[in-house]
C-alpha cells in the first residue's frame, strides 16, 4: 500500500512538471508576441472558473492634447477729437483789417491763434483778396499771458521789409489777434527773446504794450464786420455780427443799392471809444434781387467840421436772393 501511494505521488509530480512546461512555452510566445506589436497590448487570458473569460485584449489609447486657443488683445482705440475752438486771426483786405476763422485745439487759444495767423491765408481766402503783411517765415517762439498782457517773441523775419504802413499793420495783425480774448487787454512785442524799441528801419516804436485802441484807424476802422462774408450771398432776413468802437457805443448798418439806402437798423450797440465790443444784430430787407452793399460806421460825436477825425467807413459788398 505504501508502494502504491509512492506510486501515485510520483505520477502526479510527473503531470505536474509537464504542465508547468507547456504554459513557460505559452508564456514564451505572448512575450514575443508584445514585443512585436507597438501598439496592442494583448494581455493573457485568466480563467478563473470553467467557461468564464475575464480579460480577452485591449488597446491602449492614446492621450488626446487639448486644443490651445490663443488669444489677442487689442488694446481699445480711442476715438475722442480733441476739444477745438473757433477763433479769429485778422488780415487785410484793401489795407483794412477784416476777420478770418480758424480751429484750433484748447486750452492754448492763444498760441494756436498767433500760430495760424503767421500761417497766413489759406488759398481761397487769397483769391478772395486777402493778405498778410506779416513777412513769410516768422515764427512764434513763445508767448504768454499774465495779468491782462500777452507776451509775444517773434523770431527776426518779423522785422524784415517793408516801410511804415507795413510795419504799423502787421502790428495790427498780431495786437488784434492777440487781445481778442477777454484775458488779454494788450501785447509786448520781443523778438528772439529779447525786449525791443523799434521795429524796423522805420523806427516804429514798441518800448510798451500796445492795445487795440493804439492801432491806427485807417487800418482798422471803427466797425470790422465778421459776417456775412464779403460777396456773400443773403435772403430777406440776415443776421450781422462783428465788432466795433464807436462813440457812445453806438452806430447805424446801412443797407445801399444803385446809390440809394434801402434799408438798415440803427442803432446798433457795441463798444464805447477805446473798447472794442462785439455785436448781432438781425436785418429785414425788402427790395429787388441784386447787388447791395452793407455800410457800418462810427458817426463821431462832433459832427463833420473841420477839426474833427474823418468818418470811416467799413463796406461789404453782397447779393440780394430776395
Amino acid at each position: 500500500m505504501r508502494r502504491l501511494r509512492i506510486g501515485l505521488m510520483i505520477g502526479f509530480l510527473v503531470a505536474v512538471s509537464s504542465c508547468a512546461s507547456g504554459d513557460q512555452s505559452a508564456t514564451t510566445s505572448t512575450v514575443t508576441a508584445l514585443s512585436s506589436s507597438p501598439t496592442t497590448q494583448p494581455i493573457p487570458t485568466t480563467t478563473s472558473e470553467p467557461g468564464v473569460t475575464t480579460i480577452a485584449s485591449t488597446t491602449t489609447p492614446q492621450p488626446t492634447m487639448p486644443a490651445v486657443t490663443t488669444t489677442t488683445t487689442t488694446p481699445p482705440t480711442s476715438t475722442t477729437a480733441p476739444s477745438l475752438t473757433d477763433i479769429k486771426v485778422y488780415f487785410l483786405r484793401d489795407e483794412r483789417l477784416v476777420i478770418a476763422h480758424r480751429l484750433v485745439p484748447g486750452p492754448a487759444v492763444l498760441r494756436g491763434a498767433l500760430t495760424e495767423l503767421l500761417v497766413g491765408p489759406t488759398a481761397a481766402e487769397r483769391a478772395d483778396g486777402l493778405i498778410s503783411i506779416v513777412p513769410e517765415g516768422t515764427k512764434l517762439l513763445d508767448v504768454n499771458l499774465a495779468d491782462g498782457l500777452a507776451t509775444v517773441d517773434l523770431s527776426s523775419e518779423f522785422e524784415s521789409g517793408g516801410g511804415s504802413l507795413s510795419m504799423m499793420a502787421r502790428i495790427a495783425q498780431v495786437v488784434f489777434t492777440a487781445t481778442q480774448f477777454d484775458a488779454a487787454d494788450s501785447a509786448l512785442f520781443m523778438l528772439e527773446g529779447q525786449p525791443i524799441e523799434f521795429l524796423g528801419g522805420e523806427g516804429v516804436i514798441l518800448n510798451e504794450p500796445l492795445a487795440r485802441m493804439h492801432v491806427d484807424r485807417t487800418l482798422s476802422g471803427s466797425v470790422i464786420i465778421d459776417t456775412p462774408a464779403h460777396d456773400a450771398n443773403v435772403g430777406s432776413t440776415f443776421t450781422v455780427t462783428g465788432e466795433g468802437d464807436v462813440f457812445e457805443a453806438q452806430f447805424p448798418i446801412e443797407v445801399w443799392a444803385n446809390g440809394e439806402q434801402i434799408g438798415g437798423l440803427s442803432p446798433v450797440t457795441a463798444g464805447a471809444w477805446g473798447t472794442w465790443a462785439s455785436f448781432e444784430v438781425t436785418i429785414t430787407l425788402d427790395a429787388p434781387a441784386g447787388p447791395i452793399e452793407l455800410v457800418a460806421y462810427d458817426p463821431g460825436g462832433c459832427g463833420t467840421g473841420p477839426d474833427c477825425p474823418p468818418i470811416i467807413k467799413t463796406v461789404v459788398p453782397l447779393t440780394f436772393t430776395g
